[in-house]
């Protein structure tokens, strides 16, 4: 291998190493899913990408909705149990809403990989 290549790769990987992200490595690509984003942190708060969705009151779909989520990515601060919703499940997360509100979606609308994430307080 040439010197400057040499050079060019190991400055390369450096400055990749430094911002976190991992070169690409032929016949090891992860796919990139939502999913891969997701994690929680030390103090209990899952940090996901989500889709947009009225937040309610309570975990239930008859609860008034008080707020709305309109990023997507997003931080929740609890889950638990409540209506039944078509991710398969009756997980809802809390969370703050972009207008200035809180309250619960249903886990269909967080890309979490399990429900609920490990690690996460239950409200």
């Amino acid at each position: 291998m040439k010197l400057r290549t040499l050079i060019a790769t190991a400055v390369a990987g450096a400055a990749l190493a430094a911002t976190g992200m991992a070169p690409a490595v032929a016949g090891t690509a992860t796919p990139r899913t939502p999913e891969a984003n997701c994690y929680v942190d030390s103090n209990g708060t899952l940090h996901c990408a989500n889709g947009t969705s009225d937040l309610r009151s309570g975990p239930y779909f008859s609860s008034p909705v008080v707020s709305r989520l309109t990023s997507t990515y997003s931080y929740f601060s609890c889950w638990t149990a409540g209506d039944p919703h078509s991710g398969g499940n009756d997980i809802w997360y809390y969370t703050d809403g972009d207008d200035g509100g809180h309250g619960f979606l249903p886990a269909q609308r967080v890309h979490t990989p399990q429900d609920p994430m490990p690690g996460m307080w239950h409200c």
